[in-house]
């Protein structure tokens, strides 16, 4: 291999400079003759044909990226994230229940169907390296990170993150265990800003070290590191006059490698990411990342072999180092069969039948009733004639979603209305004289909105405040997302859910929940309260 080659092995660029330079250098195979990537990151951007027209279902875009790999000396890896499932990028295939949802359901078994069923919709549409799952604990209440995470107790998150990981890899493609070396104390999103994980040593090793092994432990066969810095493990300060972020450091790398045993790949976070940019000149932020031990740097621009072709000629980037994370990739691409003849096996029909009963049960085990005064709940479905759905979410998505709990009543024989957004009193006094029971959905994830998870749109906060003033003897709150929504939002409901996942099916256990079909067994993984300290 030549240099450019090797280097080339090392990188994956963003989807934005993917996008514009396939069309640009007359399709895929050209663009990646040009520049010799080890592979590209799905999503509605890069899920195109050569002439940039999109690839239209799951089955043209694996045929797309196997002909591909097919006519390439070294085939690609494709990688992914679509963390709440594949029809996310294709309607026709599944979304799923949440990280932490499993959390709250604690079953084992659940776990690993649902990571099995996720990744073979994955693999569907090509991808063979789903960047899953987030292992990071739960660590602050504030954190964007929410229902990505499965805990905040690392007995729950080991268990789960085990059986997730074994899912994904009995697809034969690669999970990533992500974000290593595990979430901060601080509430703030690196995408957005600096973010810096004070944790000392002691507190790592009692609770986060037991889950990154956890994960090693189950054979996972990538990890993505953060971006976030981490003081305890490495206080050293860049060029830039910020803390060194995770990603950038070879003492938390040699941790991972030397301390913990891993052998396998280690990929940073998205570069983009202003938790790294801020800290680094653009040169520097990769030869940072890639002298630190990484051996693929995700998202760069197109510029990145030439950036690191001019390091290892000037010396600020070793051989032995380009041909130290080289092997690595071949080797992961082996492992998962890229050089081979290709063996994946779509889902049966008795498998596409499972995944809506798996989805469910998911739904069911996990939802945790967090309060219910005066037993308002469960409701006499032969009570109820109307049902009122107020929407609180920002996420046109979720207000979509909503109209399956709609049906889910009707299925019950109770005709559901559903309110975009409660414009004053006068409105929530009609509903509460129309209806037999009053429902506040409510919903907020990371990236949605984008920044922090909290409410600020002008229509859920006017919703929120005439929230309750008419009808609170017949409602029940629900969070489909962040848990920290009930203290923020709604302490002052009687009833209220955690239902941790927004998909379909959970919206249908939901529905029957409420409604008496089978008592709520979720446990709260997460506290429920900040634990504010008085300075």
């Amino acid at each position: 291999m030549t240099l450019r080659e090797k280097l080339g092995q090392t990188g994956i660029p963003s989807p934005s400079a993917l996008a514009k330079a396939i069309p640009a250098r007359g399709g895929y195979l050209a663009c990646f003759t040009k520049y010799p990537y080890s592979g590209l990151y799905v999503n509605g951007s890069t899920l195109i044909q050569d002439d940039g027209t999109p690839l239209a279902t799951p089955a043209e875009a694996n045929a797309a990226f196997s002909k591909l790999n097919a006519q390439l000396p070294i085939p690609l890896l494709i990688s992914g994230d679509c963390e709440y499932g594949a029809n996310t990028l294709y309607p026709e295939l599944h979304a799923f229940g949440t990280n932490m949802a499993m959390g709250a359901a604690g079953s084992e078994a659940l776990a690993y169907k649902r990571a099995y069923y996720w990744a073979k919709e994955m693999r569907s549409m090509g991808v063979n390296w789903p960047f899953s799952p987030v292992v990071d604990l739960h660590t602050n209440f504030f954190s964007t990170g929410g229902i990505r995470r499965i805990s905040a107790d690392p007995e729950i998150a080991a268990k789960i993150a085990a059986p997730l990981i074994k899912g994904i890899q009995d697809v034969g493609v690669a999970a990533s265990a992500k974000h290593f070396p595990g979430s901060s104390k601080d509430y703030r999103d690196p995408h957005f800003c600096n973010n810096c994980n004070r944790k000392t040593m002691e507190e790592w090793n009692a609770k986060d070290r037991k889950v990154w092994q956890a994960a090693i432990d189950a054979g996972v066969l990538t990890v993505m590191t953060s971006h976030s810095a981490v003081p305890a493990m490495d206080d050293s300060i860049t060029a830039n006059g910020l803390p060194r972020p995770a990603s950038a450091s070879k003492k938390v790398i040699d941790l991972l490698r030397n301390d913990l045993g891993f052998q396998g790949l280690v990929v940073t976070d998205a570069v983009s990411m202003k938790g790294l940019t801020a800290a680094f000149s653009h040169e520097d932020m990769y030869i940072e990342c890639f002298n630190a031990g990484n051996d693929i740097i995700l998202f760069t621009d197109m510029d990145y072999i030439d950036v690191m072709e001019k390091a290892v000629e000037t010396g600020r980037v070793t051989m032995e180092r380009v041909d130290e994370a080289c092997l690595r990739v071949l080797e992961l691409k082996e492992k998962i069969g890229l050089f081979g003849e290709e063996t994946f096996v779509p889902l049966t029909e008795e498998e596409q039948k499972d995944i809506p009963r798996v989805s469910y049960e998911i739904g069911k085990h996990a939802m945790t009733l967090i309060t219910n005064r005066g037993e308002l709940l469960p409701f006499d479905p032969k009570k109820v004639k109307k049902a009122a759905i107020i929407n609180v979410s920002p996420d046109a998505v979720f207000l979509k979603s909503l109209e399956v709990m709609k049906e889910a009543f009707a299925a019950h024989g109770i005709e559901a209305v559903i309110y975009e957004r409660l414009s004053g009193k006068k409105l929530l006094q009609e509903i509460s004289q129309a209806c037999d029971i009053i429902v506040y959905a409510a919903f907020l994830a990371q990236s949605r909105p984008l920044g922090m998870s909290v409410f600020s749109r002008k229509e859920d906060l006017n919703t929120l405040y005439h929230s309750l003033s008419f009808g609170a003897e017949k409602s029940v709150g629900v969070s489909f997302g962040a848990t920290s929504i009930y203290y923020n939002y709604f302490e002052s409901i009687g009833a209220f859910i955690n239902a941790y996942s927004p998909d379909h099916d959970t919206m249908r256990a939901f529905v029957d929940g409420i409604l008496g079909q089978f008592p709520f067994t979720g446990k709260t993984p997460v506290p429920l309260f900040p634990a504010f300290k008085d300075e």
